[in-house]
């Protein structure tokens, strides 16, 4: 029996794509890794299934929604937790993830830089700090410190791991309060396989 194959179909970003990205380079399963020039989005876009980028095809099935595919992933390859406890853990961590995602992206698809200094401006004040406290909770009380499931990392890590990596390309201060996160962002980026894709990613 052959193995799957897998096409990975996103813009050239790291985003929305990327934890899809450490899954593979984690597991070292091979991957077609398409990143379509932004100005063929509308020419395909009715071909997905939500009408939205990325998508993950596998073996001719094609599964919108990264959250979707990347659980279907983590669940394959051993990294969605290993007990239902652990499970629901790591699926509320991820899920946690998508809501600091939204705060952030309201900074990332802003082009008036006015707006876009209010915006960040906002979020210090508001919301980055809560999001950075409860992360360091559920690391270090769950976790113990390490991931964010006793068994071992999980594709939330992964998650979590890029986005707190992007909110320190653009506030490189963000993490220094928060010491045990700050090891942490650096311990995912330095795991086997997922060191040596962030060495030699495409730069974005």
């Amino acid at each position: 029996m052959s193995n799957p194959s897998y096409k990975l179909t996103y813009f050239n970003f790291r985003a929305l794509a990327e934890t899809t990205r450490f899954i593979f380079a984690y597991v070292k399963v091979p991957y077609e890794d398409v990143r379509i020039p932004m100005e063929q989005w509308p020419g395909i876009k009715r071909e997905t299934p939500f009408r939205q980028l990325p998508v993950l095809e596998i073996d001719g099935t094609v599964y919108g929604q990264s959250a979707a595919f990347n659980r279907l992933l983590a669940k394959r390859f051993n990294l969605a937790g290993t007990t239902e406890d652990e499970q629901a853990h790591v699926d509320a961590i991820y899920d946690y993830g998508k809501d600091i995602w939204a705060a952030n992206m309201k900074y990332w698809v802003e082009k008036d830089p006015v707006k876009k200094a209010q915006i960040q401006e906002e979020y210090l004040a508001n919301e980055l700090e809560d999001h950075l406290e409860v992360l360091q909770a559920h690391l270090t009380s769950y976790g113990k410190g390490k991931y964010f499931a006793p068994s071992g990392v999980t594709f939330a890590d992964f998650w979590i791991a890029n986005l707190l990596y992007s909110i320190e390309e653009r506030l490189p201060t963000a993490l220094d309060q928060h010491p045990v996160l700050k090891e942490y962002v650096q311990r995912i980026h330095n795991l086997p396989g997922i060191r040596e894709w962030v060495a030699t990613r495409p730069q974005i």
